[in-house]
């Protein structure tokens, strides 16, 4: 209904955010940390009566987080009293993650959807994601899809099965994988090499954090012709995500990614930060 209550992470994939929103419902942030979703985030958003919980099992949008075994488990452990709220799980990532899939459905849990888009390792063109959920979850979503202009052809689901059963569209989505990561980890070492410490998580994107404002870099980084996100366009209630950047880095030719790389330890110096010294820890943020 209207003005539910939905615990989202924060910070938080912007389409969830704006889903949310438009749809009249109230977002209560759960902090994001290393290893997803927070144990007591979580505790206080049930507490305050969410009717449901999103959550990215791995390569959350834009941290790139992904939920350890002891993570999934303590989650499923809290939610376990709370049976019948409605427990959504993006794994928009899926065949493309380096992470295993840890779930925060428990056996006994009543309602729950797990959704996978097959956007990301076949294309946006496909229009097309996987769900599954328990009956009554099922039921409604059905009736929602069936009578409007959100009914997947037969063709795109026959032409989505046939791709994902392939061992050759397999392979080539393990490389792309493979690929993205290789790229992020790169970034990451050419951005720890010049001052700026960050390291690589799951998923496309890069979590940088800054010792300055992220929204001052960004305007920098704009004036050199770059296009980045500042952390807080991504954030519910997170003020550290303000000084964290999102890049999207794999599709750079090594020489554009050497220029990102110096530009951004630019736009941190002429923000009036200190850069860090290889080796000499982590900027807070």
């Amino acid at each position: 209904m209207r003005d539910d209550a939905v615990a989202l992470e924060d910070p938080c994939f912007l389409t969830s955010i704006h889903t949310v929103r438009v749809g009249g419902y109230r977002a209560v942030p759960v902090p994001v940390d290393d290893e997803g979703m927070t144990v007591e985030g979580l505790r206080t958003a049930l507490e305050q009566g969410v009717r449901a919980v999103v959550c990215t099992p791995r390569a959350q949008n834009p941290t790139g987080a992904s939920l350890t075994e002891q993570r999934a488990a303590e989650l499923r452990e809290v939610l376990r009293a709370h049976p019948y709220v409605l427990v959504i799980e993006d794994d928009h990532f899926s065949m493309l993650s380096r992470s295993p899939f840890r779930s925060i459905i428990g056996p006994d849990h009543r309602r729950w959807a797990l959704v996978r888009s097959v956007s990301k390792f076949l294309g946006p063109d496909m229009c097309l994601a996987v769900t599954a959920s328990d009956p009554d979850t099922a039921d409604r979503l059905a009736m929602r899809l069936t009578p409007g202009t959100t009914w997947v052809s037969h063709l795109l689901q026959r032409l989505t099965l046939a791709l994902v059963t392939d061992p050759e569209v397999a392979s080539r989505i393990e490389a792309a994988g493979a690929h993205y990561a290789a790229r992020n980890d790169a970034f990451a070492a050419r951005l720890t090499a010049l001052g700026v410490p960050a390291a690589a998580g799951d998923g496309l994107n890069l979590w940088v954090a800054l010792p300055v404002p992220a929204r001052d870099v960004s305007e920098q980084l704009m004036r050199r012709g770059w296009l980045a996100r500042a952390g807080d366009e991504f954030a519910l209630a997170d003020a550290p995500a303000a000084r964290r950047l999102r890049l999207t880095v794999h599709d750079l030719a090594d020489a554009d990614a050497d220029r990102l790389a110096a530009d951004i330890a630019s736009a941190v110096r002429a923000a009036g930060g200190r850069l860090v010294p290889a080796g000499n820890g982590m900027i807070d943020g």
